[in-house]
């Protein structure tokens, strides 16, 4: 491989491309901010309070359901967020899904409720689970974790 690709470690060749990844990584960071704060705007991410209303808990339970891997959060502006979307599933059928993503990072498994899937005829998850296909989203979702 060439120097020009890979320069050598302390030089200023390799200073120079540690700090443009840097750069490039904080642009990254700041551009998924902004998207998670559009969606906390939209609606599309909710507080504890709405998933402790949603399922008629309060929010320390919640919370609680979290740490268990019934339900994932997002970390933005300060606090976890929830998906809407996923409140629109039946609560233990939440937890299955969510718990066979297993250790996916919590915004793979936001994108894996928000997207429709081809593998899902094109459906979204909770439409695929409300027309009673939870074991096809649950496989795709197994499929999904080994990604």
């Amino acid at each position: 491989m060439s120097a020009a690709i890979h320069p050598q470690p302390g030089t200023p060749a390799a200073d120079a491309v540690r700090r443009a990844n840097e750069e490039a990584t904080m642009r990254a960071l700041a551009r998924g901010e902004a998207v998670l704060a559009k969606w906390i705007q939209e609606g599309v991410l909710v507080d504890a309070n709405a998933v402790a209303d949603a399922w008629n808990i309060n929010s320390p339970a919640v919370h609680a359901a979290r740490k268990r891997g019934e339900i994932f959060a997002v970390w933005a502006k300060g606090k976890h967020w929830y998906a809407l979307e996923a409140l629109k599933l039946e609560r233990s059928k939440l937890a299955r899904i969510n718990r066979t993503l297993g250790d996916v990072d919590p915004s793979s498994k936001l994108l894996f409720f928000l997207r429709q899937h081809g593998a899902l005829g094109g459906r979204i998850v909770a439409d695929a689970v409300a027309d009673g296909d939870l074991d096809d989203v649950v496989r795709l979702a197994a499929s999904w974790a080994r990604t």
